[in-house]
C-alpha cells in the first residue's frame, strides 16, 4: 500500500473529518500496514483529531447561555457553567 503524505484541509467539517479518523483508526488496527505506513496513517490521524478538537473547543465557546438580567439588559454565561 503505498502512502503520501496528506495535508487536512481546514475547511473540512467536523462529521467528515471524524468518518476519515475513523478509517484511519481502521487502517492502524488492521495490521496490514508497514511501519512507515502506520506512521504516516497516524500523523494524518493525529492532524485529524486536532482538527476535530479546535471545532468542538469553538462550537462549545458559540454556546452560550443568554441570561435575562432585566427588559434591556444581559448576561452571556459561558456554556461550562450551564446546569441543564
Amino acid at each position: 500500500m503505498k502512502m503520501t503524505s496528506k495535508k487536512v484541509s481546514k475547511d473540512i467539517k467536523f462529521e467528515e473529518a471524524l468518518d476519515v479518523l475513523e478509517k484511519q483508526v481502521e487502517m492502524l488496527e488492521s495490521g496490514k500496514l508497514t511501519l512507515d505506513e502506520s506512521i504516516e496513517v497516524f500523523r494524518y490521524g493525529i492532524e485529524l483529531s486536532k482538527i476535530c478538537a479546535d471545532k468542538l473547543n469553538a462550537a462549545r465557546q458559540e454556546v452560550e447561555k443568554i441570561v435575562t438580567v432585566s427588559c434591556d439588559d444581559y448576561r452571556l454565561d459561558p456554556f461550562q457553567d450551564l446546569e441543564d
